[in-house]
C-alpha cells in the first residue's frame, strides 16, 4: 500500500436534513482513523462517536469512502471530516523475526498520515513568518502584552486607524478595545503554542523516518526508525541466504535422483507459497509441456508362431510413466484388441497404462493410431505409446523376426522375380502394411549371353521414381562382354510409404536376363525407443 495523496480533510458539507451520507477522499486504515465533527446553526461543534452517531465505508481505499451519520444532520449545520490517527505506534517488529514488507509499509503509512494531520492542523494556526528572528518573536510578543495592558479592541483600532482622532474622542468605547485585546493576547499565546507543538512533532517524525540504526528515538522509551528496522532487515536476510547457501554447500551429494525425492518450488497459484514437487512430477512436466513422448527397452521378441515376449522397459506416453521390470510373455490371442487373429496382416503393439494403480500391460490391434484401439474397461492407450509390429503370414501364424532395438530381422522372403522390363509401386513380401519403414531389400540380377544388359532398382515410394534421386536406393547391374554368364548382386535399405509400398525398376536386353528382389526386416524408425 501507499498514501499517494495529501488530502486528509472533506467538507464542510451543508447539513439540510435528509441527507446521511458524506464523502470523505481520503484513505483511512481503521474505521477510528475517522473524525467526524457537526457544526450547528450557531457555530458550535460537536465531535461525533464513532458507531454511536455515524459509521464508516471504503476503510482501506485509495479515494476514501463515507461518512454515514444518523440522524440526518439539520438545515443550516455543517459537517466536516478529518484524518485522525492515534498518535501511538502499535507495529511490534521481534528481533530477528520474519520480515512482513506489508507490515513495515503499513507503519510508514501511519506515520505519514500522521504527518499530513499535523500538517491540516497547523495549517489553521496563527504563524510568524520564517524570517522574525527569535529577538524580533520576543520583542513582537512583548507589544502585544503591552498593548494588552494598555487597552481593548486592536482590530477595531487597527480597521480605523485613519480614524484615531475621532476614536481618541470616544471615551466610551475604550472597555471594548481592551476585550478585544485581551483576546488578541489569548490568540497569539495559543499560535505560539501551535507552532512549538508542530516543530516537535515534524522533528519527531523525521526522526522515526531517518534516525541511524542501533539509534533510538528520542522521548520514545527505545523506538527505532524505519531506516533502523530495513538495516536489520538486510542483515537478517543476507544472514539467512548464507545460511541456507552453506547447508547447500555441505550437504551430502546424492549419485542418482529417483522419482520419490523432493525438489522445492514456490506455487504462484497459492500465493507463491513454498510447496515441494517430486522428480516423477518434474519429468511429467517437461514431457507435457514440449509434447515428448519416449521409451527405452519394451523391445518385442519372437517365441513362436502364436505367441512374444515384451522385454522390460520405461516411458513418458502422453505425460504418464509406463514401466515393466519383467519381461512379458503373451500369445496373440492374449494381445489382441479385439476379433480374431487375421492372416497377412500387420499388428500395431502399443503399451497401455491401468488408470486405477498405473500398472502398465501391452495390447495388439489393426489402428495405425492409438485412438482407435478398443481398450480394456478401466485402461488407456496414450499418444506415442505403440512399442513395436507384429506381421502374420497366409496360415495367421507370427512371421519369424528379431528384433535389436527398432531393429527387425526377417528371415530372406522372395519379393517378385522379372525377365522383362518393369517399373512401379508393390508391397514387399512379410513387410509392414500401413505404416513407413526402411525396408532391407536384396537384389540379384543374371546374364546369359555376351551383350546382354540387366538393371534391378528398388527406391523410396516417395520418390515415385529412381530417377528423380530418392533419399535411399539399392541398384544392382549385370552386363557381359565376352566373359558371361555374369550375375551380381545388392543390398541396402529403402523407404516405404503409409501403404508399404517400395518403388522397383527392371531393365533387360533380354529374356534371357533376370532380376530377383527379396526383403529381409526393416528398421521401424518412427518407433519413439531411444537409443535404437
Amino acid at each position: 500500500m501507499t498514501i499517494s495523496s495529501e488530502i486528509n480533510r472533506s467538507g464542510p458539507y451543508s447539513g439540510d436534513g435528509v441527507t446521511t451520507a458524506f464523502d470523505y477522499k481520503f484513505k483511512i486504515l481503521e474505521p477510528r482513523h475517522l473524525q467526524v465533527i457537526r457544526t450547528d446553526a450557531s457555530g458550535t461543534d460537536t465531535i461525533l462517536v464513532l458507531d454511536a452517531d455515524y459509521t464508516v465505508t471504503g476503510v482501506g481505499n485509495d479515494g476514501g469512502g463515507s461518512a454515514v451519520i444518523t440522524p440526518a444532520p439539520a438545515a443550516g449545520s455543517r459537517v466536516t471530516l478529518l484524518l485522525d490517527v492515534p498518535f501511538t505506534q502499535e507495529t511490534d517488529l521481534e528481533n530477528q523475526g520474519a520480515y512482513y514488507a506489508e507490515t513495515v509499509e503499513q507503519a510508514l503509512d501511519l506515520v505519514v498520515m500522521r504527518l499530513q494531520q499535523l500538517k491540516e492542523r497547523a495549517a489553521r494556526a496563527v504563524t510568524i513568518p520564517p524570517s522574525f528572528d527569535s529577538a524580533t518573536i520576543d520583542k513582537l510578543i512583548a507589544d502585544v502584552l503591552t498593548l494588552s495592558d494598555k487597552g481593548d479592541a486592536l482590530e477595531a483600532v487597527a480597521a480605523v486607524s485613519q480614524y484615531l482622532e475621532t476614536v481618541a474622542d470616544i471615551a466610551d468605547d475604550i472597555p471594548d478595545v481592551a476585550g478585544l485585546t485581551e483576546t488578541t493576547q489569548q490568540k497569539a499565546a495559543e499560535a505560539a503554542q501551535s507552532a512549538t507543538a508542530a516543530n516537535a512533532s515534524a522533528g519527531l517524525a523525521a526522526a522515526y523516518a531517518a534516525n541511524p540504526e542501533d539509534v533510538a528515538v528520542p522521548g520514545t522509551g527505545g523506538l527505532f526508525s524505519a531506516f533502523h528496522w530495513y538495516r536489520k532487515t538486510l542483515a537478517i536476510y543476507n544472514d539467512v541466504a548464507n545460511t541456507l547457501a552453506g547447508w547447500l554447500h555441505g550437504a551430502a551429494a546424492k549419485t542418482d535422483i529417483v522419482d520419490s525425492d523432493e525438489f522445492a518450488i514456490t506455487d504462484s497459484a497459492a500465493g507463491w507459497g513454498l510447496k515441494k514437487v517430486l522428480a516423477g512430477s518434474i519429468v511429467k512436466y517437461v514431457c507435457v509441456a514440449t509434447g515428448l513422448d519416449f521409451f527405452t527397452g519394451f523391445i518385442p521378441a519372437y517365441v513362436g508362431v502364436t505367441s512374444v515376449t515384451i522385454g522390460p522397459g520405461v516411458g513418458w506416453f502422453g505425460g504418464k510413466k509406463h514401466q515393466t521390470t519383467s519381461a512379458t510373455a503373451k500369445t496373440l490371442v492374449q494381445l489382441l484388441d479385439t476379433g480374431a487373429v487375421q492372416a497377412s496382416k500387420t499388428y500395431f503393439l502399443y503399451a497401455i497404462r491401468k488408470l486405477a494403480d498405473g500398472t502398465t500391460d501391452f495390447i495388439m490391434s489393426l489402428s495405425g493410431s492409438e485412438a482407435g484401439v478398443t481398450k480394456p474397461t478401466g485402461w488407456e492407450c496414450l499418444s506415442g505409446s505403440r512399442v513395436g509390429l507384429v506381421i502374420t503370414n497366409s496360415s495367421g501364424n507370427i512371421v519369424p523376426f528379431w528384433q535389436t532395438g527398432n531393429e527387425v530381422n526377417t528371415d530372406t522372403y522372395p519379393w517378385f522375380t522379372v525377365t522383362a522390363t518393369a517399373q512401379g509401386l508393390a508391397i514387399p513380401s512379410n513387410t509392414p502394411v500401413g505404416l513407413s519403414v526402411d525396408v532391407w531389400v536384396l537384389i540379384d540380377t543374371g546374364v546369359a549371353s555376351t551383350g546382354q544388359d540387366c538393371i534391378g532398382i528398388v527406391s523410396d515410394a516417395a520418390a515415385a521414381n529412381y530417377t528423380t534421386g530418392a533419399a535411399h536406393h539399392v541398384r544392382c547391374r549385370s552386363r557381359s562382354g565376352n566373359d558371361y554368364p555374369d550375375q551380381s548382386s545388392a543390398a541396402g535399405k529403402v523407404r516405404s510409404n503409409a501403404n508399404g509400398q517400395l518403388w522397383r525398376y527392371v531393365s533387360v536386353t533380354s529374356t534371357a536376363c533376370s532380376a530377383s528382389f527379396f526383403v529381409c526386416g526393416w528398421y521401424d524408425y518412427s518407433c519413439k525407443r531411444l537409443f535404437a
